[in-house]
């Protein structure tokens, strides 16, 4: 039987070597994990052009579960799925820079800060994070932080820019960064331009109390609803002010005090929806 002529030959070792090569390139991007930068400054600049957030990690050589989160979170593939194109991953050595774990007021090892484009911090985590947590918090984080972003450019120019500072924790509060949102609504309340407007400061002030209920605060959500009814005792939402605060002082181990909000609730409002939440909470305390 002939043999193949040589240029044959020549052309089925190209297409040999290519597989080969497509191969290793296909096998070699499954096994590539998350990309991990080590210059915040370097993460911004990636951040900032796609609009995505930032998940911080502080880690040291002696920290025992960042070896674990290591070894078993990370590398998972359903992990370095989550990640890709939604999250920018920073790595952050607590030993090596401590100017920015002081920053970020680090605690202890390992610390998870997930940021905005601009390592503004909207919420953290301490402590060795399970790879289903971690995944859950990355997909349950927005895609897009480009809202956010404006707002931190413009406090940036400005600190104190009252409708930045209002709008930052109004969206803060509609994306589920509770802590994050208060800090940034505590400053506008306390700015002078909040006492020129009573809408927009009771409207501040009831996104607090509200903000401390999600995070189960039940002594500060407490002090902000009873502020709520002191400075605003004819508003529209005062049933919403002493159903709160009836939640609040059960949160704050009050129970008598729960009681006596819920009943002058149903007292004063009788028809309104926040007095049927209360009877049902009196009735199934």
């Amino acid at each position: 039987m002939a043999s193949a002529p040589r240029s044959q030959k020549v052309l089925w070792a190209a297409a040999f070597l290519t597989l080969l090569a497509s191969s290793a390139v296909g096998a070699q991007q499954e096994q590539e994990g998350i990309y991990w930068y080590n210059d915040l400054k370097e993460a911004v600049k990636a951040a900032e052009q796609s609009n995505l957030p930032m998940m911080i990690d502080f880690w040291a050589d002696w920290c025992g579960p960042c070896k674990i989160m290591d070894a078993e979170v990370y590398p998972d593939p359903a992990v370095i799925a989550a990640f890709k194109g939604k999250m920018i991953g920073v790595r952050i050595h607590f030993d090596m820079q401590q100017e920015l774990a002081r920053k970020y007021n680090v605690p202890g090892l390992p610390y998870l800060s997930f940021a905005n484009s601009y390592g503004t911090e909207l919420m953290h985590h301490r402590g060795l994070l399970e790879k289903d947590d971690l995944i859950a918090v990355v997909k349950a984080f927005p895609a897009d932080v480009s809202e956010i972003n404006r707002l931190d450019r413009a406090l940036r120019q400005d600190k104190n820019h009252f409708p930045s500072l209002r709008d930052m924790g109004l969206k803060l509060r509609e994306f589920g960064f509770y802590d994050a949102s208060n800090r940034f609504l505590d400053r506008a309340f306390k700015h002078r331009d909040s006492k020129k407007n009573l809408a927009e400061r009771e409207t501040i002030l009831y996104s607090m109390a509200q903000n401390w209920l999600q995070l189960r605060d039940g002594k500060s959500a407490a002090a902000r609803l009873e502020q709520c009814l002191q400075e605003f005792p004819q508003s529209p939402r005062k049933p919403d002010f002493l159903l709160g605060l009836g939640r609040a002082y059960a949160l704050d181990k009050k129970p008598s005090r729960a009681r006596k909000s819920l009943e002058r609730l149903i007292a004063e409002f009788p028809g309104s929806p926040a007095a049927a939440q209360a009877r049902d909470l009196l009735r199934f305390p």
